[in-house]
């Protein structure tokens, strides 16, 4: 895809040798080396960070490739996060609930629990929403924008001392995040007229301003679309979800100005970010719309996102929690998901057969037995639960395993469960949620009707030796005695 000049180009060119800043404004950019910025301007740079690993987010120059990153949405798609950017927040370990966007309206005729059964809630079923991580970050974005420890504002080049103030720290913001764009070609995008942008401040303690990050866009009204430029976060403000806020109130502002889309080009690294924050490569705006008014790049992905003005972006968490709740409460009237069994006491009844499992029946399969309830593909599992013979033969098999298991030279660790107290390893169950051992395998296979099929024997000594690793790691030597047992017994079965 090659680059054309467009009539974007043309009208920006205007813009290259006056950013509207007039004559006598005392601005001062960072690199003027004319001393010290005034205390009102220090804002304007947020505190110049301190070497560290830089997200980028943003629009290439001419020249260069389009280089755009952004913050912690980058960061929960690769798994990774900057050392030092966690930090214990007392308010995670908090259990809340939100409300919905609307009213949720009940189930017209929801199933009824049979006798000795009971109906979940939709609260329980869904459980409380701090659990999720989004929401978390959303709460938590909400309460310092209604404190106002975090401003979002809308900024323009009008001129205004206060405008300009946050306009260069913006444009500080993009250059030092943006270190591939030439810092003319950032100057002259944020401070044309024709732009605008969507500054991110934060409040210090002793209450002053400072540019954190933004969003530069420029908006086309008559073609009802806006074409993001810049997005970056300081990296110091990363991994806390600055970035979906950010891109939320860009979607809000363009909605409030009559847009129905938002274009970008994004790169490689980008395209991840802006598909969660809704952008698909899939463009549906009419090409007449928006060709020859934005620019094409080489190496970059065009990337579209309708705006949906029923759709509050600001609080998406809401709309979610109330699709939830109806696709819930439209679940009672078609199925037993909110329906809840009393439990099974497997060892006083010695044994029950699927049919007798609470809420079997009240699916509505009949002739289960014929469903295929089968432990191996081999049907093995149908045969030892109705034929007395069979099972006797799988016992009498898997007990001569087991004695040869428990007779192994790396058997010994294994034999018993784990005392925490006589082996120090006080934190075991807390680590293992599911312990096993040899000795509770053995009480399963004397019951005579736990291990119906091999594969549910192999699983409990599959996991004795997972449980190992897990609580011990590799290269700890009673890891290397559960494997040397595992390649023994998985050699016996």
């Amino acid at each position: 895809m090659g680059k054309r000049k467009t009539r974007s180009d043309d009208e920006v060119d205007e813009y290259s040798g006056d950013v509207g800043i007039d004559e006598g404004m005392e601005v001062k950019d960072e690199d003027a080396g004319n001393g010290e910025m005034k205390k009102e301007e220090m804002l304007l740079v947020g505190k110049e960070e301190e070497d560290g690993k830089e997200d980028v987010l943003g629009k290439a120059s001419e020249s260069k490739q389009k280089r755009e990153r952004t913050d912690d949405d980058e960061k929960d798609e690769s798994g990774s996060v900057e050392a030092g950017a966690e930090q214990t927040d007392p308010a995670a370990d908090e259990v809340f609930r939100i409300e919905p966007i609307c009213k949720v309206p009940p189930a017209r005729e929801p199933r009824i629990p049979p006798p000795g059964a009971w109906a979940q809630s939709t609260d329980d079923i869904l459980g409380p929403d701090s659990q999720h991580n989004y929401v978390q970050r959303w709460r938590k974005m909400s309460d310092a924008e209604k404190n106002g420890t975090v401003i979002f504002k809308v900024v323009r080049n009008d001129n205004k001392r206060e405008s300009m103030v946050y306009l260069l720290g913006l444009k500080n913001v993009f250059v030092k995040q943006l270190p591939n764009m030439p810092k003319p070609y950032v100057t002259r995008l944020v401070m044309d007229r024709k732009h605008e942008s969507v500054a991110l401040l934060n409040r210090g303690p002793s209450g002053e301003l400072q540019v954190m990050g933004g969003c530069c866009y420029r908006p086309f009204p008559q073609q009802k679309f806006g074409e993001i430029a810049f997005l970056a976060i300081s990296h110091v403000q990363q991994v806390q979800g600055y970035g979906t806020r950010l891109m939320a109130q860009t979607k809000e502002r363009s909605k409030a100005i009559g847009l129905t889309h938002l274009l970008t080009c994004a790169d490689n690294a980008a395209v991840p970010y802006f598909k969660k924050q809704g952008f698909s490569k899939k463009i549906t705006l009419p090409m007449e719309a928006w060709q020859g008014y934005i620019k094409d790049y080489e190496g970059v992905t065009l990337m579209e996102c309708k705006l949906h003005p029923k759709i509050d972006y600001l609080n998406v968490p809401l709309l979610l929690k109330a699709q939830k709740m109806a696709l819930i409460e439209k679940l009672r009237e078609v199925s037993n998901c909110h329906i809840v069994f009393p439990g099974i006491d497997v060892k006083a009844k010695g044994g029950i057969d699927i049919e007798d499992i609470p809420g079997i029946k009240e699916i509505g399969l009949k002739n289960i037995r014929g469903h295929g309830f089968q432990g191996s593909r081999s049907g093995a599992a149908s045969v030892a639960a109705r034929d007395p013979a069979a099972r006797q033969a799988l016992q009498k098999l898997l007990q001569s395993i087991l004695t040869q298991i428990k007779n192994h030279n790396s058997a010994w660790p294994f034999l018993q469960p784990v005392n925490a107290a006589e082996t120090g390893a006080v934190d075991y169950y807390d680590v293992i949620k599911n312990p096993i051992d040899l000795q509770t395998i053995q009480e399963r296979l004397d019951l005579g009707w736990y291990y119906i099929t091999k594969e549910i024997f192999v699983a409990d000594l599959k996991r004795m030796v997972a449980n190992c690793i897990q609580y011990n790691g590799k290269g700890h030597y009673i890891t290397d005695l559960a494997l040397s047992l595992e390649k023994f017994f998985m050699q016996k079965l």
